[in-house]
């Protein structure tokens, strides 16, 4: 009999827990969160490294997940999720106790009384609320002979409720969900982390390229400024034009030879501007990547341009599958969902329905004569509780508001896609537009150089061409870096892993 009640609850506690984790986003998006999470966490602190002599991006990107200090933080909270899990879903529950005491009564004559006692609860919590004990007691004895010689004591018993906390709506169920929910909301979190610093680290890295290509648009600046100011100081001084002993007229004035110097200077003060920004930049990279900001590493990946088309109607729907945002909100609504549940449920009766064996451990010539059974039922009904009701409202208004943001959120991420689709495009077009102009200021500036030094105009011609020709590569390079960093951000709004594709 024994054996059979046992076989039967136990197929009761059998119920399988809902997968709170693949609700709201598509597979394949799970997949991409997985795979971003590292197999192996050690938080222990490092002290900063020096930066290598070459970084390229994707080495980059792996040392700042190695060693940013911030991100260790989102390591830590990932673990704790899921050792939270670990710890809700435990359902079998042993402890085992002892007691030995001597004691003397007030008055009482002779030696002290020994008790000593001995017993272990075993006890199983059902995913649909009932929960399965088992017991073994040595009673009270006077000594350690008779703890192993006694019959021991015996019960074992199932616990079930029949409405209130029955279910879905029972403790151990709800635990192990939460838990569950939980533990996929920090991994939908710990994986926009892991891509809000991967384009963090992807914007300082082409910063770093842009304020590097601007610094060599200033240098090359500088060297047409000065070759343009030696022309005119020969011009005006004869120096290296005019033979010995020879009387030299100057074909310009000094005006002139102070205006090319004055932009020959003005070149030089631009370029010391961009050498700053660019240590600053790379400064900035060392510290998202946890490495002491010295040195100056070789930067091997470079800025290229892959244009490329994007369809707006085709891409909304795999943002929408795969937006951790609404991910977290449909985690939030299953939360929702439970409390509301479980609400409603605390407004019904109690019902609990019990059933056991037992046996006292008694025994007269060996034969035990206290074993037994028993069954029954406990109700209670609750008749006026206005908290119980208020709870249910409570959860009711809860979970209407948010199902309302959950359409909200639709509509932000289906903006945000177009927007950044739109800036992608607008982009792209500015770069063929910038292509040209470059093209056609370094023909001026070529045209400029050449009709001056045919004396056919005068200098400030060329200084104005020149002028045109840094701004138009300086507005080429931006936008080219521009365009690339939107395109991570569309990869962004669709939930795609930034860290995947990257030049090399």
């Amino acid at each position: 009999m024994k054996i059979r009640l046992a076989v039967g609850l136990l197929a009761l506690c059998a119920t399988p827990v809902l997968a709170a984790d693949t609700v709201g986003i598509s597979p394949e998006m799970w997949a991409r969160v997985r795979a971003a999470q590292p197999t192996t966490v050690d938080l222990k602190p490092t002290p900063s490294p020096q930066p290598p002599a070459k970084l390229s991006l994707r080495e980059c990107l792996g040392l700042t997940f190695r060693h940013n200090a911030g991100f260790r933080e989102n390591l830590q909270q990932l673990i704790t999720a899921r050792r939270g899990l670990w710890v809700a879903d435990q359902r079998a529950f042993l402890s085992a106790s002892a007691l030995g005491q001597r004691e003397k009564a007030a008055g009482a004559e002779g030696a002290p009384e020994v008790s000593l006692s001995s017993d272990a609860t075993a006890r199983y919590e059902a995913t649909t609320g009932g929960s399965l004990t088992a017991g073994v007691g040595t009673g009270t004895q006077e000594t350690f002979a008779d703890l192993a010689s006694q019959h021991p004591s015996v019960t074992l018993s199932y616990d079930q409720p029949l409405l209130r906390g029955f279910g879905l709506a029972s403790s151990t169920y709800e635990r192990i969900r939460s838990a569950r929910a939980a533990l996929a909301t920090q991994e939908l979190s710990f994986y926009d982390s892991h891509q809000q610093l991967a384009q963090q680290v992807i914007g300082d890295y082409f910063s770093v390229l842009l304020a590097q290509g601007e610094v060599e648009i200033a240098q090359r600046s500088i060297d047409r400024a000065k070759q343009l100011h030696d022309i005119n100081y020969a011009k005006f001084s004869g120096e290296g034009l005019k033979k010995p002993d020879e009387v030299w007229v100057s074909q310009v004035a000094e005006i002139d030879v102070d205006q090319a110097r004055l932009s020959w200077e003005r070149a030089k003060q631009d370029l010391i501007s961009r050498q700053q920004s660019h240590r600053d930049a790379l400064d900035g990279l060392l510290l998202d990547m946890g490495y002491v900001p010295t040195g100056t590493p070789e930067l091997t990946t470079t800025i290229a341009h892959h244009p490329q088309e994007y369809d707006g109607a085709k891409l909304l729907p795999i943002a929408l599958a795969s937006s951790t945002q609404l991910g977290r909100l449909e985690l939030s609504r299953q939360d929702a969902l439970a409390a509301l549940r479980i609400a409603r449920s605390r407004r019904l009766p109690d019902v609990i329905a019990s059933a056991g064996v037992t046996d006292l451990g008694e025994t007269l010539n060996g034969v035990p004569v206290s074993s037994g059974w028993f069954t029954g039922v406990r109700m209670d009904v609750p008749l006026f509780d206005r908290a119980r009701s208020e709870s249910a409202a409570g959860a009711e208004r809860s979970l209407s508001v948010l199902e309302q943001r959950i359409v909200a959120a639709r509509d932000q991420v289906s903006q945000e896609v177009q927007r950044q689709i739109r800036a992608a495009t607008s982009s792209r077009a500015r770069i063929a537009i910038g292509e040209q102009s470059v093209m056609l200021a370094r023909k001026n500036r070529e045209a400029a150089q050449g009709m001056y030094d045919e004396g056919l105009s005068d200098y400030l011609r060329v200084l104005d061409a020149d002028d045109r020709l840094v701004e138009a590569e300086r507005s080429l390079l931006q936008e080219q870096v521009q365009y690339f960093l939107t395109t991570v951000r569309v990869r962004r709004a669709l939930s795609e892993d930034v860290t995947e594709g990257l030049p090399e």
